[in-house]
């Protein structure tokens, strides 16, 4: 972090505190000595969310994180692969104003599909919306033959 008043670039944290939605650091210039304050903000996507009744709400991370944590329960996806997959997501919306539900379901599948099969085929059940186990067959037909 730059010093605020020499303008060097190394100083160390001396005090972390949350408030507010914020996180306060309180650091020292390692070059001279003085002490300043930061503050750090997380970045919020301002995007609004079409979803399938044409309802619209603002876009949430955390209801992507639970509809992937739910597809990869008790599967090998960690807690890191599954923070990857949200920010891919994120990193694939941001800047749009507007996104429906069914792409935000999209780069989900995408993202399972990299990582885990059976988590793809759990999330791809709910966001299709299979009426009958032939569509779920027809489903996994067509990963094994992306697999090969």
């Amino acid at each position: 972090m730059k010093c605020i008043y020499c303008g060097d670039d190394e100083s160390r944290v001396i005090d972390t505190r949350d408030s507010d939605r914020k996180i306060r650091r309180r650091r020292e210039c390692k070059s001279c000595g003085r002490r300043f304050t930061t503050y750090e903000t997380a970045e919020t996507l301002d995007i609004t969310v079409t979803k399938r009744d044409g309802e619209d709400e603002a876009f949430k991370e955390e209801k992507v994180r639970k509809g992937i944590r739910n597809a990869s329960k008790n599967t090998k996806v960690t807690d890191d692969e599954i923070e990857e997959m949200v920010e891919e997501v994120k990193n694939a919306i941001r800047g749009e104003k507007q996104v429906s539900a069914e792409d935000i379901g999209r780069l989900v599948l995408e993202a399972l599909k990299k990582r885990n099969e059976v988590a793809y085929i759990r999330f791809a059940s709910v966001y299709e919306s299979f009426d009958d186990v032939e569509s779920f067959q027809e489903e996994v037909e067509q990963l094994k033959k992306t697999e090969n």
